[in-house]
This record gives C-alpha cells, structure tokens and sequence, in this order.
C-alpha cells in the first residue's frame, strides 16, 4: 500500500496521551485520542493513481479502527489500575480524526475529497469503559482547504462509527458529534472541474449512509454488534452538516432522492433521529429531515418525547428527498419534480479508476485551472421565500409533538433554518439592484416555543421569525393551541455567525449563556 505509518508505536502514544490528559487534582478529565491517518506517498516515480482503489480505503479504515482499540485497550487498563470502579463515571473521552497528509503532492484533487466512509472494525472486542460519561468525535479540519475547509482532506466516517464507540460506554450520558461528515450540495467553486468533478460529494455513499443510521436504529443490537445505545445517554449534539459548508451550496442544481426506496417515502434518518431521541433530555440537532422526526399523537409510549426538555433544531432548506422547503423570490424552484430529486444509481458512487470522460475534465483543469467564465464564480443561493405545500407539514409535525408529545417537563423546543440571499451572477441580473444589496444577506427563519414565556406570569409564548409570511388557519390552530403567539423581527446579517450552534465553536443546547 503507498503510505507510511506516522505512529509506529500505538500503545506507547496512547498511554502518553492518556497521561496527557490528567488533570493536576486527578478529578474529572477529558481524555483525547488523536488519530493520525497514515501518509500517503505520491511520487514521480512510484505516483498516486487519481482515484483510490477500494483496497486502500479498508486498509485506512483498518489503520483508524486498531488505534481506536489500542486507545480503548490502553484507557481501561489505565482506568483499572487508578480508579474506584463503584464510583460514578465522570470523565468525558474525544475522539479526534486529524486529516490526510501527502509525501509528494499529488496533482488530482480526486485524491484530496473523499467520499467513501470508513468503518470501525470489529467494534465488538472494544472493552467497555464504564467511567466514561461523555463522547465527543471529531474531524479535524485541514486549514489549507482552497474551497471547502471541513472537507478537504477529511476522512468521512460511517455514521455508525461512533455509535459503535458508544455502546460501550454504558454510564455515558452525552454524545457530541460536531460534524457527521454530511456535504448535502455541491459547493460553487471558480472551475467547473472543480466543482462538478474533483470535489463531488457523491450520492451514494450520502444515501448510504443515512439509510444505516435509520436500520441501525431500528433494530440496534443486530447493527450495533449485540448492544443498544446506553439507557444513561439524555444528552445529544447532532450536527450533520457544517454552516461553513452550507454557505457555500449552489441551489439551483438538481439533487438526489436520498430516501429511495425507503418504504412510504419515510426518511430512514428522520425516524432514526426520532427514536434516538425518545430517551434524551437535551436535543441539539442540525440536519437534513422530514416531518418523520417528530413523535405522531397516539404512538406507543416508547416512542414520544416524554423525557425531553429542550430541543434546538435546524434544518436544512433542501429536503432529503430532494425538494426543497423554500423557493425563489419570483417562485423560482429549479429542477422540481413531484417525484422528488434524481435516482441513485451506480454512476453516483465514487470510482477507484479513470473513465473517458475523467481524462478530457483533467485536460480541460491543466489547460485552465482558473476555470475561465464558462459558470458562475459564486453560489447560486436565492430560496428565501417558503413553500407552502413543504413546509407546513413540517411545522404542523413540530407542533403536534409539542402539543401531544407527552413532554411534561419540556423548557422551549426551536425549528429554524438559516436563508440566504446571493443570486448567482446568471440570476442576479433579474433582480437588478437588489441582487447586490450586500446589507441583508442572510437571516434565520422558524418557529420557536417557550413554556414559560418571555415573561415571568405571561405563561406559554410560541414566537414566530417568518416575516410576512403566515401558517394556513389550519396549522396555525396548532400553535394557537401552544400559547399565545409573538411574531418578530427578520433579522439580517451579512454574514452567518458559523459559531452560532457550532459544538465545536459555541455551545451546545443544554449547556448555560455565559453570563457577559
């Protein structure tokens, strides 16, 4: 295989590690496991094929997967020699994945944009690490990244990877996941090479995914090698996608039905999310859904919310099965079809060699890496204005489980998605001047309920951001039912804050505002 092992002695740096991370009082601690992927060798001599072959992503995979069980190993061996095993667990563990690294820097980008996730192997031999109350795993970043930071030379993994991890955590009691390597759209690079060939994130393995996350969910011991996600878990931060990656998505190119061929047309994902969430307290969940997230009146009590007390939810303007919620300002919806985005075939997934076609993109980057004037240098993002007939099912499902979803204690519960305004340059000329009005460019668009109200004796308040835009009579009934209604202020900005609802940057739902 053409790459060279970084860390020739594991377990000696997982012990450091794990000493690294003591604190001084020998108390709480954060221990952080940092994985280095192996480096890969490009050279004139002996170069790197463009694509990778599929033999080299389960070799990557088998390197991630034996550090995690040498860390695992190490950790319990170290805890069974400090530690009261009666005491309870009060040590939080972070997972880090640090990005590829080149010896040689190879000319095709193919190689630095992965698709294809890597699995934890064997997860059932990792030893239980019962004082463990936390799980962060995180991607880092490579901030050389020309386009898309959070993707460049980032390794995805499955997004059972870190469930697996967690199942054997039986006290943990929070799960922080600061990006589930989803990259839903194409970005809006200055080459049309770039962006529609080296950095595609491609369908399949997207598809892929989720359709395991909702299996794995549904029958957890048979995915999860005979366990369940502990009982103790009541904390999640769940952030699919990142801001940065959003920001940058072109939205008038047509998107995949990544919920074919589901049974129902019911989004996998969505019905895994809502029966994860069944156990949880604290809910911070940014991603792609449907109206199945959210608990239906009359379901069996195993499946409500009854434990949850507060909720922050973004999701994503474009749906899973590839509509969206929102249009263009005129009504604008390119490439609509009631049947939802385009198929998944083989086409879209990642290929480990050349095609025809593959070698006339590469000439046409050597010839103009530029990417000259053909496309637009900019995302195409117009959907501000909601619609109707998608967006209100949503809404009224997010009501009615707040109304119906047995949530005794429940605090607030939020649904937003953040809408953005820059035309591309082939669309802006239809909007004048407004195009390049560079004040108001971005604003958050939801709904938000607030048991005790904003203030004290006023009782429940639902507070609406939606502009002028209003429910029909009959989803507006729901929230009626609530509390009384508080309509506000779009607020705009240039700009998104990315570390708005960042775990990674700001804080998650449960954790208290500092105060200023």
């Amino acid at each position: 295989m053409p790459f060279r092992i970084q860390d020739s002695d594991p377990e000696a740096r997982a012990r450091a590690q794990i000493q690294e991370s003591i604190s001084p009082d020998r108390t709480a601690q954060q221990f952080k496991c940092t994985v280095a992927m192996p480096r890969l060798l490009h050279s004139a001599e002996e170069p790197l094929p463009c694509h990778e072959p599929i033999e080299e992503t389960t070799a990557i995979s088998a390197h991630l997967s034996a550090r995690i069980h040498t860390f695992f190993q190490q950790l319990a061996a170290h805890d069974s020699q400090t530690r009261d095993a009666s005491a309870p667990a009060s040590h939080g563990l972070s997972i880090y994945i640090e990005p590829d690294t080149f010896e040689g820097d190879p000319y095709c980008y193919h190689r630095k944009y992965n698709s294809r996730r890597l699995q934890l192997q064997d997860p059932e031999t990792l030893p239980d690490l019962p004082f463990v109350r936390s799980l962060t795993v995180e991607s880092l970043p490579d901030n050389g990244g020309d386009w898309e930071r959070e993707a460049y030379k980032v390794r995805p993994l499955s997004l059972l990877w870190p469930l697996r991890c967690l199942v054997h955590l039986p006290r943990a009691e929070e799960l922080r996941l600061p990006w589930m390597w989803e990259r839903p759209m194409p970005g809006s690079m200055p080459s049309r090479v770039v962006r529609e060939h080296y950095t595609r994130p491609w369908e399949g393995p997207l598809r892929d995914a989720r359709h395991e996350f909702g299996a794995a969910m549904a029958d957890q011991e048979q995915h999860l090698g005979g366990r369940r996600i502990p009982a103790s878990l009541t904390r999640a931060a769940l952030h699919f996608w990142t801001p940065r990656g959003v920001s940058q998505e072109d939205q008038a190119v047509p998107r995949p039905n990544l919920i074919y061929p589901a049974a129902d047309d019911r989004d996998p994902l969505s019905l895994g999310l809502r029966t994860l969430a069944s156990q949880l307290h604290f809910l911070d969940l940014r991603a792609l859904i449907t109206k199945d997230l959210f608990p239906v009146p009359g379901a069996p009590v195993e499946e409500q919310w009854r434990h949850m007390r507060r909720m922050r939810i973004e999701f994503h303007p474009l749906r899973p099965d590839g509509r969206w919620y929102f249009v263009g300002p005129r009504g604008e919806d390119p490439n609509d079809s009631a049947d939802g985005g385009f198929r998944i075939t083989e086409d879209h997934y990642p290929r480990d060699y050349d095609t025809e076609e593959d070698q006339e993109l590469d000439e046409e980057w050597e010839d103009d890496p530029t990417g000259g004037k053909e496309g637009d240098q900019f995302p195409d993002m117009f959907r501000t204005e909601p619609c109707r007939e998608r967006i209100e099912p949503l809404l009224a499902a997010f009501a009615r489980a707040v109304a119906h979803g047995n949530m005794p204690d429940l605090q607030d519960a939020e649904l937003f998605a953040y809408l953005w305004w820059y035309p591309g340059e082939t669309r802006a000329p239809e909007y004048g001047l407004e195009a390049y009005d560079f004040e108001d460019k971005v604003h958050r668009w939801g709904v938000k309920y607030v048991a005790g109200g904003d203030t004290e004796g006023q009782g429940p308040v639902v507070q609406w951001q939606v502009g002028d835009w209003r429910p029909s009579p009959e989803t507006m009934s729901l929230f009626e039912s609530l509390g009384r209604q508080e309509w506000l202020d779009l607020s705009f900005d240039h700009t998104r804050h990315l570390g708005d609802f960042s775990v990674t940057y700001g804080r998650a739902v449960w954790e208290p505002v500092p105060t200023q």
